[in-house]
């Protein structure tokens, strides 16, 4: 209804600009007029759809099924597992039943795949298949929401390569869909000659800047790319496009010029340049024609129209018809980071375009030396190639600070080095060696020539990444901080328009919108909060005091099949204390050395200082338990192990304190597993209670409920051991007596984590119960009387 209504009103206004009374209103109701048709426009491309037949509607659970379908995208292969797009016609359930289906599945193969298996092939594979899962954390990555952009709604694995058969089409494929496969064959036939010619680095960094794929490149490289603020270099963007319009307009226009005949008849330039879009064309063709591909192609296609026209000065139009274009293809672009970092590069370059041309009106005085002039032309470009660069930087810095959390300083610097190698001479030359893949010798000892130029690159980011303060991790920046940094950027690039007067109180106006959010931040907390978020299989607790004191009691999570899965410390801790703008941890607590529990640690010692890291004191030889010990003593961070009874943290009528202690005269339990030694802690604020009992099982719980001195009762229990069905016994629930429990599971955990003996102990009580794996992170606000409970998916 509401679009209806959004439709009538874009006719309305439609009428009343073409009648001839209101032909003075028509510029304000163009603007209204296209604002009300993308808002109709976005409207209608985020529905989710509703059809039966649409995978999205006959998986509400993950489950096994057999699907039918067509390999729409050229599989992505590393080292440890292979990702397949699945274009759905069939689903098959464990009854033999089959359901005809449509839509985009990703699945998962922790193996290579078939080698009959390419782009377009038909084929019938076993798999285990729901709903994109995606953590429920605020602040960090929506996994969903991306793959929802691309029309991806659900998500799986196969167990095995053995699961994958070829199936005979009953029709034969028409012309339209062999052409629509071919660029993904050839993706896939390049992404293999890579492989099976390059050295693995040299073919991951092709495979970042020819096909747009970098999960090849190894944890250390990318690292370097980060620190080094030239990450964006690895991705197919409006700068590679704008390059290798640029190389290729220079090249045709010197063949051009050869011709006397052409001189006189046409403009070279113009030609060149509008011949400079075939290789671009094939370029977003081995790219893959993926969104940001895609964009990149319509922000340069529309500058070489605007060269055609003599529009080309007109940078600020010439930007806003790019951007126009690329909404009206996909509105949903606009929510996108790549999106916003290309466009606001690109204005910010525009913004100081006054400062930047007089650095290229700048020529050598009198009759110079052609090696004079040589130099000269050689220190502009390499100015002009910094100031671009920096104006970038200063144009994106609050998009990536308020995404990624951080801001390198040396990315200008590290830009312009690692451009020339990698954007020029390996792209080029990877190029020219994709349009030869049936001379495999040639394009081979292309690629190679064009490897030279990845090494220096890859050599440069690890040199810039180990400057002192290369980058730096940010909390998330507030609104009205954005505003006002873009505010005082616009008042510098254009100071020229305003009288010192008006950049005074331009300025004035800036800090003090830029500096609002540290007064609010000031204002002291009244209550408490505890947060138990969600990290999968693993565990991770925030508690924040009155007096913004704030402690982590553990941070981990199980990897799965991935021997090098993402920190979960840098992925999903780390963006909710920033998120809520927590900077500093008063103490972490390790409750236990099981990987789930620790395995983020080591990252949030380093990037929010506490001041003492807790242990229960028992010693593991597993490398990530010694690499979290060796970080805090190389940071200098006290570790200590509690007594039974101490106090962690105090604040205001707040404390966290400790039932159990640690080796170093806790209680042990003989016989016990490690579980069963893991601090148990209780939080308390006024006449609210949380009990913390981590990993402990039915021993351990035994001997806390029969304790005379202990006082185990809480109004929210976080459940023990996962909600596995070797915790939560009887006497212990008796004991606690808790009106809520929460549970930390993953969401493929169902009938272990929690299980159901476990469950209807749980349901027997009539207790509140909340797990991670169904509702995501829950909140737990409490003023030491009332609690109030939310959750966040």
């Amino acid at each position: 209804m509401a679009v209806f209504c959004a439709v009538l009103i874009v006719l309305a206004l439609w009428l009343i600009a073409t009648h001839q009374r209101f032909i003075r209103l028509n510029p304000y109701l163009l603007h209204v007029f296209f604002f009300v048709l993308g808002t109709v426009h976005v409207t209608l491309s985020l529905r989710v759809p509703t059809s039966p037949t649409d995978i999205s509607q006959l998986v509400h659970e993950r489950r096994e099924v057999s699907l039918v379908g067509i390999l729409a995208r050229s599989p992505e292969i590393t080292s440890e597992r292979t990702t397949l797009l699945m274009d759905i016609h069939g689903v098959c359930d464990a009854t033999g039943q089959v359901t005809r289906a449509e839509g985009l599945v990703q699945l998962s193969l922790f193996a290579p795949p078939p080698s009959w298996l390419v782009p377009g092939g038909f084929f019938i594979t076993r798999a285990v298949v729901g709903p994109v899962a995606s953590y429920g954390v605020p602040g960090v990555f929506d996994y969903q929401e991306f793959l929802s952009y691309q029309g991806i709604r659900a998500s799986g694995w196969i167990r095995s390569p053995a699961l994958i058969m070829a199936v005979n089409r009953l029709l034969e494929p028409n012309w339209i869909e062999k052409i629509s496969f071919f660029p993904e064959r050839i993706r896939f036939s390049l992404s293999r000659f890579l492989a099976a010619t390059m050295p693995p680095h040299v073919a991951a960094g092709y495979q970042a800047i020819l096909l747009g794929e970098r999960a090849n490149l190894s944890p250390g490289v990318m690292e370097n790319f980060k620190a080094s603020g030239s990450v964006h270099l690895l991705a197919i963007s409006g700068l590679h496009m704008g390059l290798v319009a640029f190389c290729c307009t220079l090249l045709i226009s010197w063949f051009l010029r050869r011709s006397e005949w052409l001189l006189l008849h046409f403009s070279v330039n113009k030609v060149s340049a509008l011949l400079s879009l075939v290789p671009l064309t094939f370029y977003a063709v081995i790219a893959g024609f993926n969104p940001p591909v895609v964009r990149s192609l319509i922000m340069v296609s529309t500058f070489v129209f605007a060269l055609l026209v003599d529009r080309q000065w007109s940078v600020v139009n010439n930007i806003a018809i790019a951007a126009f274009l690329v909404l009206a293809v996909d509105p949903r672009c606009i929510f996108t980071t790549s999106f916003q970092l290309t466009f606001l590069a690109v204005l910010s370059i525009a913004l100081f375009m006054p400062d930047l041309a007089k650095v290229i009106e700048q020529a050598p005085r009198g009759n110079t030396s052609f090696i004079l002039r040589v130099g000269h032309a050689f220190k502009k470009w390499t100015v002009l190639s910094l100031l671009i660069s920096i104006a970038a930087s200063l144009g994106t810095a609050p998009v990536l600070a308020y995404q990624f959390h951080r801001i390198s300083f040396v990315s200008p610097l590290s830009t312009i080095l690692i451009e020339p190698f990698l954007c020029f001479w390996s792209l080029l030359f990877g190029l020219a060696a994709s349009l030869l893949l049936d001379v495999p010798v040639l394009a081979k000892m292309l690629f190679s020539l064009g490897g030279k130029g990845i090494d220096i690159s890859f050599a440069i980011a690890d040199r810039c990444a180990r400057i002192p303060w290369a980058s730096i991790w940010v909390p998330t920046p507030a609104v009205t901080t954005i505003f006002a940094w873009y505010g005082a950027l616009f008042l510098w690039a254009r100071r020229r328009m305003f009288s010192v007067r008006m950049l005074a109180i331009g300025s004035v106006l800036c800090v003090s919108l830029g500096a609002a959010p540290l007064f609010s931040v000031a204002d002291k907390q009244q209550g408490s909060s505890l947060t138990v978020l969600d990290v999968g299989q693993g565990s991770a607790i925030v508690i924040e005091l009155p007096g913004h004191e704030a402690i982590l009691i553990d941070g981990g999570r199980k990897q799965g099949m991935s021997a090098t899965g993402v920190d979960v410390g840098e992925s999903l801790i780390a963006p909710f204390l920033w998120h809520k703008r927590i900077d500093r941890l008063s103490a972490i607590v390790c409750t236990h050395p099981d990987d789930d529990h620790y395995n983020g640690i080591s990252f949030l010692l380093r990037q929010f200082r506490p001041k003492t890291l807790w242990l229960n004191g028992y010693e593991s030889a597993d490398k990530g338990y010694l690499v979290m010990l060796n970080s805090a003593k190389a940071l200098g961070i006290e570790t200590k192990v509690p007594m039974p009874g101490a106090v962690l943290l105090q604040s205001e009528g707040a404390s966290l304190s400790a039932l159990t202690g640690g080796q170093e005269g806790g209680r042990v339990v003989e016989g016990a597993g490690g579980n069963n030694q893991s601090l148990v802690l209780r939080f308390t604020h006024g006449h609210s209670s949380f009990l913390l009992p981590s990993d402990i099982e039915k021993e351990t719980e035994s001997l806390l409920a029969k304790s005379q001195t202990l006082s185990l009762q809480a109004d929210v229990l976080v459940a023990p051991h996962h909600g596995s069905a070797t915790s939560s016994s009887e006497i212990f629930l008796e004991a606690v007596a808790p009106r809520y429990v929460a549970i930390s599971a993953g969401q493929n955990q169902t009938g272990h984590f929690p299980a159901p003996e476990v469950m209807e102990r749980y349901t027997k009580r009539g207790l509140v119960i909340l797990n991670t794996a169904e509702k995501g992170s829950l909140f737990f606000q409490t003023d030491g009387n009332e609690i109030e409970v939310k959750s966040f998916r």
